[in-house]
C-alpha cells in the first residue's frame, strides 16, 4: 500500500488574463537555474490521484481542474472536472467531502488547473492531493 499526501501551490503570473498553473509543492523541486515548475501532475500507473480544492485567494478569478487520458501528448486534449471562482477580491476556503478521484490505468493520465480572469491581476490557488493505490 503506497500513499503520498500533499499540498500544490499556484499563482497567476499578473501579466495574462488566463493560463495554466505553475505548481509548487516541498517534492517538486528542481537542481539547476532556471527553474520552470511544471504545470501539469502524471499519475503513476496503477495509482490514482485524489484531488481537493482547498482555497483561492487574491483578485477575482476562476480555477479549472482538467484531466486528460493522455498528458505526456504534445498537445493533450483536457477535459473539464470542476470550476471554482472568486468573484470578488478575498479569499474562498472550500473543504471537499468527496475528492475528484483520478485513476490512471496506462500511467500517462494527468490533471492540471487553470486559471481565467476578467482583468490579469495576482491570485492564487492551493489544493490538496493523496496519491494512493488503495482502492
Amino acid at each position: 500500500m503506497a500513499r503520498e499526501l500533499l499540498t500544490l501551490k499556484g499563482e497567476t503570473d499578473g501579466a495574462n488574463t488566463s493560463g495554466d498553473f505553475p505548481l509548487y509543492s516541498d517534492l517538486i523541486y528542481h537542481d539547476s537555474a532556471p527553474y520552470t515548475p511544471p504545470t501539469k501532475v502524471i499519475i503513476p500507473k496503477g495509482m490514482k490521484a485524489k484531488v481537493w480544492f482547498k482555497e483561492v485567494s487574491g483578485k477575482p478569478v476562476s480555477v479549472e481542474l482538467y484531466w486528460s487520458k493522455d498528458a505526456t501528448a504534445t498537445s493533450p486534449s483536457w477535459e473539464l472536472l470542476e470550476r471554482v471562482t472568486l468573484s470578488s477580491e478575498g479569499q474562498l476556503s472550500l473543504e471537499k467531502r468527496r475528492p475528484h478521484i483520478i485513476r490512471s490505468i496506462t500511467g500517462k493520465e494527468g490533471f492540471k488547473l487553470s486559471w481565467s480572469q476578467p482583468t490579469a491581476d495576482k491570485s492564487y490557488v492551493q489544493i490538496g492531493l493523496e496519491i494512493t493505490d488503495e482502492e
